[in-house]
């Protein structure tokens, strides 16, 4: 599969992910479902700044001596360690003794 073809399908599955997530954010107040709602929004920002800078319109996330640059590696890293909040809320929520 060819790039662009790539990043068109895994936009638009994450903009109808994240339109799903906003949706689930207006009706349940759970920490746990949150945390898993802003992982899968931080995830939708950072696919459309790769397509962006993919197409030239933001600056590339990698400059000419190989480094990443802080903020591309921040958003990149950031949707996983919501996921993670959101799953420790639910297991703390759901603990049984």
């Amino acid at each position: 599969m060819n790039l662009p073809l790539m990043l068109l399908l895994e936009t638009g599955g994450s903009c109808l992910a994240s339109f799903l997530c906003i949706w689930v954010w207006t009706r349940i107040r759970e920490e746990g479902w949150l945390f898993l709602v802003l992982g899968f929004l931080t995830q939708f920002t950072g696919l459309l700044l790769e397509v962006l800078s993919s197409l030239g319109i933001l600056p590339s996330f990698v400059d000419a001596s190989g480094t990443v640059a802080l903020w591309a590696g921040i958003i990149q890293i950031l949707p996983y360690l919501f996921f993670a909040l959101g799953f420790a809320f639910f297991i703390y929520r759901n603990r049984h003794y």
